[in-house]
């Protein structure tokens, strides 16, 4: 090696620990400042806020008939919207599918067992893809409002399970209540049912 190459090895090398000696530093602020940053969780989308107690209930109306187990399935699946579009189309696409062939080939996937779960309901898989923006709703009440949206819930089927109100039938012209007249020549009039 002669002299000029020397020359130009030896400043390189010299240039190059110049850079590091800037970079490291640099370097070791982002590594420490990293795992805050990959462990927060932005909010979904801009329109993230706090929904009004009505508006929970508008978005859990359509799967409040489940049972809890069920439920509890699409609630935690609607937080992953991405892997219930890719569920829906696998679903559809292997409909043959059961048992343990259909074990088999979700355990392939990545996805999240909530979601996974829901193979088994290509119904609500297709409701939930075919409703995207209800879904990611869903998704945004549960992870921020989980007990709002849980009481949502509650208070969506008490709402459904109470007695539709019952009326009595008048006939005026016989001064009497249905079935204590049976027939009525003129149109019976609807009243509440009152106290005897």
């Amino acid at each position: 090696m002669g002299p000029e190459v020397r020359a130009i090895s030896v400043g390189s090398r010299t240039s190059t620990r110049r850079v590091l000696a800037r970079c490291v530093p640099i370097a070791l602020v982002l590594i420490l400042a990293a795992p805050p940053l990959l462990h927060a969780q932005p909010p979904r989308g801009a329109d993230s806020r706090s929904f009004k107690p009505e508006e929970l209930e508008q978005i859990v109306a359509p799967i409040v008939q489940y049972p809890d187990p069920l439920l509890a399935q699409i609630l935690m699946a609607s937080t992953y919207p991405l892997e219930v579009i890719q569920a829906a189309r696998f679903a559809k696409a292997n409909s043959g599918l059961k048992g343990a062939a259909l074990n088999e080939e979700l355990k392939k996937r990545r996805w999240d067992e909530s979601v996974k779960a829901l193979v088994d309901y290509p119904q609500v898989l297709e409701m939930m893809d075919g409703q995207l923006e209800w879904m990611h709703k869903l998704g945004d009440a549960f992870l921020t409002q989980q007990k709002d949206t849980m009481d949502a819930v509650q208070r969506v089927r008490a709402k459904t399970q109470q007695p539709s109100q019952s009326y009595w039938y008048y006939c005026s012209s016989a001064g009497a209540y249905y079935p204590s007249t049976p027939t009525c020549p003129e149109p019976w009039i609807k009243v509440p049912p009152r106290a005897p």
